[in-house]
């Protein structure tokens, strides 16, 4: 808090004898600081719902207000961004993941006094911009031994919402995982989509999953947001075949075919964005976070437990593949 200023503003002449009379001026109010959050996609999607808990509570623990943006909203934020000034003092956090398509760095240089940090996008080398990535190889790469053990070596796939860079380090650290368990096991790659609706479009997902249970995939690594409801679904219409999900804990989705989920604490990663962002500890940059940072972990459902052991004894190694 500022201190109180204390100022002899005059001189007044009372009962034949002058007085200095002074006067208390109260301190200008600290400005509260905005907090912008564009998210990657719409509410109901679990990787979205993480990211709006660190925001509340990022809130809960620290004094500013907010505003959320959803693609669906982008003209609203495009607008409030044309006309943001620096006072009171802004953060913009973007959880990009293919869907802002690089905004951030446009918006970046347009407004240099304004901090942004971007979580899971393109890094974009300014001074007020902090990127964040959150490294999917590691945990993906335990999904991947968790898969070929409950699999006994048959071909496993994974499912992905769209062809995107961010989604790379699924694919090949479950493709990887695979391999130390089960190195002669057929990894197939599939994707819903080729935007981001493959993240929204469960019946397509379904369809697609069937076709692969019916050819012979025991397991599929279902990295595809809220269509990974129709993978599950399939696999509940199936006999022996399986999902790991994503993001979050989806075993209470299908509690007989979901054999663990790697989850990404996507909560953590936007409250610390948040309460670094707003202080001393913003730093522009790339940091890369994971497994061993608890960001990501794999999940398992004690009912498959017994499968679990190859995973568990590949924590170092895939501790390591997220450095």
């Amino acid at each position: 808090m500022r201190p109180l200023v204390l100022a002899i503003t005059a001189f007044v002449l009372l009962a034949g004898m002058t007085v200095a009379v002074l006067v208390l001026t109260a301190p200008a109010a600290e400005p509260v600081p905005e907090v912008w959050v564009a998210y990657a996609g719409d509410p109901g999607n679990p990787y979205i719902d993480a990211a709006r808990a660190g925001l509340l509570e990022a809130s809960r623990n620290n004094t500013f207000t907010y505003e959320e943006f959803t693609p669906a909203t982008a003209d609203r934020l495009e607008a409030a961004l044309a006309n943001a000034s620096t006072d009171p003092p802004k953060l913009v956090v973007v959880q990009d993941s293919g869907t802002w398509a690089g905004a951030a760095d446009r918006w970046a240089a347009a407004h240099p006094r304004i901090r942004f940090v971007v979580i899971d996008g393109e890094a974009a080398l300014r001074p007020n911009v902090r990127t964040v990535a959150i490294a999917a190889d590691g945990v993906s790469y335990l999904a991947g031994a968790l898969a070929a053990t409950a699999g006994h070596g048959q071909p496993v796939a994974v499912l992905l919402g769209m062809p995107h860079p961010v989604l790379n380090g699924f694919r090949d650290g479950f493709r990887a995982g695979v391999g130390s368990v089960a190195p002669g096991a057929a990894v197939e790659v599939r994707y819903v989509g080729n935007s981001t609706q493959g993240y929204a479009d469960p019946a397509r997902a379904a369809a697609i999953a069937e076709g692969l249970y019916q050819n012979g995939t025991s397991v599929i690594y279902a990295v595809c947001g809220g269509s990974s409801l129709g993978v599950i679904d399939a696999a509940g219409n199936a006999t022996g075949r399986f999902v790991i999900g994503v993001d979050r804990d989806q075993r209470a989705l299908g509690p007989d075919v979901v054999l663990g989920s790697a989850v990404k604490h996507v909560e953590g990663v936007v409250q610390t964005a948040i309460e670094d962002g707003l202080g001393e500890a913003f730093a522009p940059g790339t940091v890369r976070v994971g497994l061993a940072d608890g960001a990501t972990d794999l999940v398992p459902n004690p009912r498959f437990a017994a499968y679990g052991s190859a995973a568990a004894a590949r924590r170092e190694v895939a501790e390591a593949m997220d450095r």
